[in-house]
């Protein structure tokens, strides 16, 4: 074809300009004619409106050129330009319809993943208030079999089988906090069946004193293999502050130091140690710190310190204060925790103050109280397998759900007579025609899989999600204290409690990808405490009595090797370490408030300690509930001591330790040693009584100059030191 064919040519341009066809009869007649004048004579009649194509084929056949025909007129360079662009805008109207039918491809694509093939589905909340798809099971599915009742087994892969398809599941936690009758309140606390039995374990045959051997044995032998000598035995000033520290939270007074080191016996540490272990002197302050410890355990340091908090930090340390007390065996104490139904605050029938573990925990899907019992109770961190399997501990998100599983008969309720929060148990089941509460969650490829109540260590209950049939909590806090990692975690922390490292660092991270330092120590030691009948203040004796605990932090050139930091503990020292934030606050409230009377006890003001500790320590808000607190050594922690309204009321000229002194008859080394004693927990030494001598005789006033020399040692490093 030509370049400029005279008919073609014009007829495409009326196409791409969207224009109507012209009629061209009389164009192609005059074309024909003129060829036939070239080749023969004309014919006198017409040819009646030829089709185009004859007449292009004859034209052709001729082999006429471009002056045989009677040609249109010649197209300006506009006509031409008009081409180009109405092709160009053409063109791109086909690009933009295809990128729309691409588009389209691709949403019926992901239809079709999601919707129709199998192994997919609708992806699930790990809740189960999504129907999973029908082409998320597999259509020949068997009916699982019964499972055997607490039976040790390897964890089972359950894939996608047998998943409901009914429309009307619901959320295991509403979202608004329904209220419930007090008497359905007291109904969900009646007993279910057991299936898991407790477990037998033989007393302890050791005496303490054998138990302390032991553990000196097993330290010394690492000290030894690793070539490395212990450092000096701790002053017994030293030895009374820390055990005051760690046994009380805080200082000893002047009149108890004085005491402890008036005593005329060989065995004075021990004497010591089971004064404030033994005696009813110490009870209540004993219960108050430790039950306060272990709320920061359970719930966090800023756990119950808000308003807004569904945690009643007071009741739940109320609580645990009286199990203190009563020395309770431990194993117990987190039975009850882990098992609590009833009110979190007093003023109900159905008060029940352990409830305030789980109830900031349960909401949801009550993956947090996954985590947090694991880390607790089995010093373990499951929570990153919540998302897939985690790459170094061995943690599968099977193990996660199936733990998770246990508290999914668990629910957040408001009393209705008293509005109070309230922890109950109910039935746990996702369709109606069946009552196995399973748990569904999403693998990282997006394939849909189901867990049923199992233990970490692949132990399973019935499945039945009914409460008067299995109540799983209950069963799950039995397989907790039942487990070999139970003692251990305990020991483990305790330990990390006195020492200020544990066998493993972090404490809540044991396996076998963070091996303890001392696997033998660690395995004797959990195994004489659950002998013991998970006695506490047995286990805090052991560990205050043993050599490691009694040297001194000061390091030497034979121990240099032994680096906390790097995560080479051999415990050849006392480990330097600042006092934490209950441990101060106690000890400058002592010092603030007027000196106790003889055998009454020292307790700090639950309202006060609350007030102090909300300030310095804060939630995160993240998912594993982490915690930040401003005594990092910073600005904010100078200012606070230097400053801050305890600090004041413990340097002011009425409070108890100054007070004394500058009312008091004593000599001016007298008093320069009772506030050394006081703040430190020793005397000064010459050079430090020279300089302060000296200040005393500068200063016209005494009482103030004794006040600024006060400040300035309760604002010392080595006061907030735990050496």
């Amino acid at each position: 074809m030509n370049d400029q064919d005279p008919i073609i040519d014009p007829l495409l341009e009326e196409l791409l300009g969207q224009q109507q066809m012209p009629d061209l009869t009389a164009r192609i007649l005059k074309a024909h004619q003129q060829r036939q004048t070239g080749s023969q004579p004309a014919k006198t009649n017409g040819h009646a409106k030829a089709p185009l194509s004859m007449v292009t084929a004859a034209t052709t056949s001729a082999g006429t050129n471009a002056a045989d025909v009677e040609l249109p007129p010649s197209k300006s360079s506009t006509a031409k330009r008009r081409l180009q662009r109405r092709r160009l805008i053409t063109s791109i109207g086909s690009l933009a319809l295809s990128l729309c039918l691409l588009v389209m491809l691709g949403g019926v694509a992901y239809y079709s993943y999601q919707y129709v093939l199998p192994g997919q589905g609708i992806p699930l909340a790990a809740d189960g208030t999504k129907t999973p798809s029908g082409g998320a099971r597999e259509n020949d599915a068997k009916v699982e079999p019964a499972p055997q009742i607490a039976s040790h087994t390897d964890p089972h892969d359950l894939g996608t089988k047998d998943l409901p398809t009914t429309p009307d599941m619901k959320p295991q936690m509403p979202i608004e906090v329904e209220a419930v009758d007090p008497k359905s309140l007291a109904k969900s606390n009646e007993p279910a069946p057991r299936f898991v039995a407790p477990r037998v374990r033989g007393s302890l045959k050791l005496s303490d004193r054998q138990v302390v051997d032991e553990i000196n044995e097993s330290i010394a032998s690492v000290w030894q293999a690793e070539n490395v000598k212990p450092s000096p035995q701790a002053t017994d000033l030293e030895f009374c502050r820390r055990t005051y520290l760690q046994l009380l939270g805080r200082i000893p007074t002047v009149d108890e130091i004085e005491h402890f080191v008036s005593q005329r016996r060989d065995n004075k540490r021990e004497w010591l140690v089971d004064q404030i272990l033994g005696t009813e002197k110490y009870q209540a302050e004993f219960a108050s710190f430790w039950s306060a410890r272990f709320a920061n355990l359970l719930v966090g340091r800023a756990g119950g310190m808000t308003n807004d908090s569904p945690i009643d930090r007071a009741a739940l340390e109320g609580y645990l204060s009286k199990a203190f007390q009563k020395n309770e065996p431990y194993n117990q104490v987190v039975q009850q925790l882990l098992t609590a139904t009833g009110t979190t605050s007093p003023g109900s029938e159905n008060f029940n103050p352990a409830t305030n573990f789980l109830v900031s925990m349960i909401d949801g899907d009550a993956k947090l109280a996954t985590a947090k019992t694991c880390s607790a109770f089995l010093g373990q961190q499951l929570q990153c397998a919540e998302c897939h399997n985690h790459p170094t501990t061995g943690w599968s998100q099977q193990q996660f759900w199936g733990l998770n599983a246990f508290f999914r008969q668990t629910k957040l309720a408001k009393e209705s007579n008293s509005g109070q929060l309230a922890i109950v148990n109910q039935d746990f089941s996702k369709t109606r025609q069946s009552d196995s509460g399973e748990v569904y969650y999403e693998q990282p490829n997006g394939l849909l899989k189901v867990a049923y109540p199992e233990f970490v260590d692949g132990t399973t209950i019935p499945r039945s999600g009914n409460v008067s049939e299995v109540d799983r909590r209950q069963e799950l806090a039995q397989l907790i204290v039942n487990s070999d990692q139970f003692p251990k975690a305990t020991v483990n922390r305790m330990w990390q409690h006195f020492f200020g490292v544990g066998f493993t660092q972090p404490v809540d991270d044991m396996g076998p990808h963070n091996p303890a330092s001392h696997p033998e120590l660690l395995d004797r030691l959990s195994e004489h405490f659950a002998e013991s009948n998970f006695d506490l203040r047995r286990l805090m004796r052991w560990i205050t009595l043993s050599q490691p605990y009694g040297l001194s932090s000061r390091q030497i050139d034979e121990n240099l090797a032994d680096n906390p930091d790097s995560g080479r503990q051999l415990f050849t020292r006392y480990y330097s370490r600042q006092m934490e934030a209950e441990q101060l606050f106690h000890s400058l409230q002592m010092l603030a408030k007027s000196s106790p009377t003889e055998g009454s006890p020292i307790i700090a003001s639950l309202d006060d300690r609350h007030s102090w500790l909300g300030q310095v320590n804060q939630k995160m808000g993240d998912d594993e509930d982490s915690e930040t607190s401003s005594l990092d050594g910073g600005i904010t922690q100078s200012l606070l001591l230097m400053n801050g309204g305890l600090m004041k009321q413990a340097t002011d000229a009425q409070a108890a330790v100054l007070k004394k002194v500058t009312a008091s008859k004593m000599s001016a080394q007298e008093k320069i040693d009772h506030l050394f004693l006081a703040a430190l927990s020793r005397r000064p030494t010459k050079k430090e009584s020279v300089a302060i001598k000296e200040i005393l005789s500068n200063r016209q006033n005494e009482t103030t100059a004794l006040q600024d020399i006060w400040w300035a040692l309760l604002n010392s490093n080595e006061f907030i030191l735990d050496h």
